[in-house]
């Protein structure tokens, strides 16, 4: 069994919505998401998320019918949290990593990935104030379903 797999069709319409509401200049950046079925740890703390933006060699492995020239960013998802989390959660996961998306026009290679402004974006947690400790919640309540899992 591999890492990853496609996400459902709902997931891609939230990212889709989310990407319409939040980001509409990256309207034409193409994003390939995929979920991770398997727990990642780094630093210590389990991943819910990440973006990576795409080589020669994953933009050619990506390319499909609709895409000429592949993907520019791989966007992964942690599929266990994404089971058992409610939406607004969802849309907060999937925000935080849109946030890494810079589009540089001037450059050869336009797409960039940005690092976090402190441990995350300062608009994030403006957005968040009203549940400050929702990642905490959300590692939580994924750990638990791993470890479920697991039994």
């Amino acid at each position: 069994m591999g890492r990853y797999e496609d996400v459902s069709q709902d997931v891609l319409d939230m990212v889709t919505e989310v990407r319409r509401e939040w980001f509409p200049d990256l309207r034409n950046v193409k994003i390939k998401v995929l979920f991770d079925i398997k727990k990642k740890m780094s630093n210590g703390y389990m991943v819910l998320g990440r973006i990576q933006k795409t080589n020669d060699l994953l933009r050619y492995l990506t390319v499909d019918e609709s895409l000429n020239d592949g993907f520019d960013y791989i966007m992964y998802l942690d599929r266990m949290a994404f089971r058992w989390i409610e939406d607004n959660d969802k849309i907060r996961i999937i925000r935080h990593e849109l946030r890494h998306i810079f589009i540089d026009i001037e450059a050869n290679n336009p797409y960039k990935i940005i690092p976090h402004d402190i441990e995350d974006f300062a608009e994030e947690i403006e957005f968040n104030s009203d549940d400050v400790r929702w990642k905490s919640r959300v590692v939580e309540v994924a750990l638990s379903q791993y470890e479920n899992e697991s039994e």
